[in-house]
């Protein structure tokens, strides 16, 4: 069979796709998930492996059917509208629909709370907002999380158990809010411990209720926090996930995070590989 070229997608195109980010699709297709060729040096996709693994992924999580008709860049802008006016129960209205039509706690929060809240935090950078009107939309997006993760709650035994906490410094309550219920849906039992908190008391919790993973959230350019948070929890023996904007890869690895998660989706999975490998 010949393979046309047309057909053929980068990682990068792939991940527009799809709507995650290009690294999320690169290791499914180093785990052997998604098929992919080498041209070039670099692996490319074609179209029809990409629908067929979408549509098994689907079929697995509960992915939003018609993905395709639906635009999430509207829906941003729909919930920011939202969020400026202080409309909580349009923004409920909003969350409910989606959820009715199959979309997941990782999809929501990937591609409209945390989008949506990124713009209200870049209006009130450029002093378009006043920190009342972002701190407003901030508790409507808590309890749109609140409510999500009642409705996306798995039944039956819990994977495991994990912590989720921002260390010392980095006082973005929501990014970690968001992780936690990403992982609750998945089917963890998760301590949610909020934001700022000091390395001994990340130890202390983890070490109370036995956890087998802690997940840290970052959304700050210093440092000194999180690697205080990683050395402590290492010198503890127990495995790390950090994630964020505030933070890539490469440096999470570095301060000696176990791994990492680009995202909410991918911060499923590497919990899940994690906690399930180590438990073998």
């Amino acid at each position: 069979m010949v393979i046309q070229t047309d057909d053929l997608l980068t990682l990068h195109e792939a991940a527009a796709i799809v709507g995650c980010h290009y690294q999320t699709l690169y290791r499914r297709v180093r785990a052997g998930e998604l098929k992919a060729l080498m041209a070039g040096g670099t692996y490319r996709i074609q179209r029809s492996d990409l629908d067929s693994w979408l549509s098994d992924r689907d079929a697995r999580h509960g992915a939003v059917p018609q993905r395709n008709t639906r635009s999430w860049p509207k829906l941003v802008t729909n919930l920011l509208d939202m969020l400026l006016a202080g409309d909580a129960q349009a923004a409920r209205q909003q969350t409910e629909r989606l959820l009715a039509g199959g979309a997941t706690m990782a999809y929501l929060c990937d591609h409209l709370y945390g989008p949506a809240l990124y713009q209200v935090g870049a209006l009130w950078f450029d002093d378009q907002l006043t920190i009342g009107v972002e701190h407003r939309a901030s508790r409507i997006v808590e309890g749109l999380l609140a409510y999500s993760t009642t409705r996306t709650s798995k039944s039956g035994p819990r994977i495991g158990v994990v912590i989720v906490a921002a260390p010392l410094g980095d006082r973005h309550s929501l990014a970690a809010q968001m992780v936690a219920a990403g992982l609750h849906a998945e089917g963890f039992r998760v301590h949610y411990l909020g934001a700022d908190l000091p390395a001994a008391e990340i130890v202390q919790m983890a070490e109370r209720e036995q956890a087998d993973l802690v997940a840290l959230s970052c959304c700050v350019v210093g440092r000194e926090g999180l690697s205080g948070a990683l050395a402590a929890l290492n010198a503890a023996g127990f495995s790390t996930l950090v994630g964020g904007h505030g933070i890539s890869e490469s440096e999470a690895l570095m301060l000696g995070a176990t791994c990492y998660g680009a995202s909410i989706e991918e911060a499923q999975v590497r919990a899940r590989e994690l906690v399930r490998s180590s438990a073998n």
